[in-house]
């Protein structure tokens, strides 16, 4: 049996792990940095898991409260669409950030 090909969204789960992930991370603007990790990450697990289910966050970190409004923004989203918006993200963010795969 051959091999599977792999999704776009592996391809870009890939690529934002490898090459996005650590641009993001080194973004001189924390909020900017902030607020394209966790749209990713809200993305991301609405694409894997679905909607989310555990209450708000009552750490004050700021990132894990956005990350968890990120996620839940998608609520009701289906896998497939956040799957295609996360491809979509990823390739903005790479042209964003001048990425190349």
């Amino acid at each position: 049996m051959p091999p599977t090909k792999p999704t776009p969204f592996t391809l870009a789960t890939i690529t934002a792990i490898k090459h996005l992930t650590p641009k993001i991370e080194s973004n001189p603007d924390p909020l900017q940095s902030i607020r394209d990790s966790t749209s990713l990450y809200g993305l991301y697990m609405q694409a894997t898991i679905g909607d989310y289910r555990r209450p708000f966050p009552t750490n004050p970190d700021i990132y894990e409260r956005t990350a968890w409004l990120k996620w839940m923004s998608h609520k009701g989203m289906s896998q497939a669409e956040a799957q295609k918006q996360y491809v979509e993200m990823v390739s903005r963010l790479m042209a964003e950030y001048g990425v190349e795969d």
